[in-house]
């Protein structure tokens, strides 16, 4: 049986950044070869185990890729860190080991790369497209790091670009002009005085937020620039759909904007819905539940009608951080609660 402490310490030293997962999949894909219980299938570096089983089908996922960063390994005492211990290698080891597990449930577990990026390249979505039925389960948990709690449900995320225009004229007069950077200003404060919502759903609270992540406006250094590009990302409960989500923004933007402002969504999806049904046994095994604030997979999979939550070791805080470092006791902890509830 594989042992995931020993195994995220093993994970750790292979470097995987997205693109670059062959490695890691090629390990993950020897390492489970031998337990005659798994039925193993690759499509490029994605790995899919079925494990058959009685009761209600259930789906594990985990990425295996990080985000780029520096790699160096290191344990101290009772925690494991490097780069991805938190997001996600703990609970891709979590993973191996529970399917090595003697389990009663139908399981299927996928390991996919490319999550850190584009949508389009995610190794989930595309392991969906190349294999009709993958998704056709019951229950889903994405073993996105969560600090042992489940995590209900996700938020929503919508991409928009505001584009505020002004009046050109020289920086020695700029009485003649209008200064685009002096409204995009005012736009950034309505944008940070936003009153976040705070739906209950599902028993869980969601907090909302907005944020402006980007902003460009340049001529030449002794020119009042005429234009101003702010881009900003709302995180929205999973009651709203991207349109409703798309339409309270623009709602909230309108007093800042005048005729000529443009305001464009780039990119919108919709959160997942807030579930205990199914994994009351789950929430039992960790002990605490709360909202998962920020997107994951599973929304992506709610869009299929899976119902998922978030379950995985590692504090979320730390994921994408240079100090990312993992618990012992907390691997295994999810390992216990993943096999007690897959076992009833």
């Amino acid at each position: 049986m594989i042992e995931a402490v020993a195994l995220a310490r093993e994970l750790l030293r292979i470097p995987s950044v997205s693109r670059d997962e062959r490695a890691i999949c090629d390990f993950i894909e020897e390492r489970l070869q031998g337990d005659g219980e798994l039925s193993l299938a690759r499509f490029e570096n994605n790995l899919v185990a079925r494990i058959p089983g009685s009761g209600p089908r259930v789906l594990l996922a985990g990425h295996l890729d990080t985000v780029p960063g520096e790699d160096r390994v290191f344990e101290d005492g009772e925690v494991l860190g490097g780069l991805g211990a938190v997001d996600m290698k703990a609970g891709v080891a979590a993973m191996c080991e529970v399917a090595t597990r003697d389990l009663a449930r139908d399981l299927t577990l996928v390991w996919y790369s490319c999550e850190e990026i584009d949508a389009s390249e995610n190794g989930l979505r595309r392991l969906a497209g190349a294999m009709p039925g993958l998704l056709n389960v019951d229950l889903a948990v994405v073993l996105e790091p969560s600090g042992g709690a489940v995590e209900l449900g996700c938020q929503g995320t919508l991409r928009a670009k505001v584009e505020l225009r002004g009046r050109r004229a020289h920086s020695a007069r700029p009485w003649m002009g209008r200064n685009a950077i002096s409204r995009a200003a005012s736009l950034v404060d309505r944008v940070d005085r936003l009153e976040p919502r705070r739906p209950i759903l599902g028993g869980v609270e969601f907090k909302e937020s907005l944020s402006a992540v980007r902003i460009e406006s340049f001529v030449a250094n002794n020119v009042i620039p005429d234009s101003a590009r702010i881009w900003c990302n709302y995180r929205f409960a999973p009651d709203l759909s991207p349109e409703e989500a798309a339409a309270r923004l623009l709602d909230w933007l309108q007093p800042v904007l005048e005729e000529g402002d443009t305001v464009t969504v780039e990119d919108a999806v919709a959160g997942a819905p807030a579930t205990m049904s199914g994994f009351e046994g789950l929430v039992a095994a960790a002990g605490s539940v709360r909202a998962k604030l920020g997107w994951t997979d599973a929304g992506f999979l709610a869009t299929h009608g899976v119902p998922a939550v978030n379950f995985g070791p590692g504090d979320p805080l730390l994921a994408h951080s240079p100090g990312e470092v993992v618990a012992k006791a907390e691997i295994a902890g999810c390992v216990e609660a993943l096999a007690s509830w897959l076992a009833s």
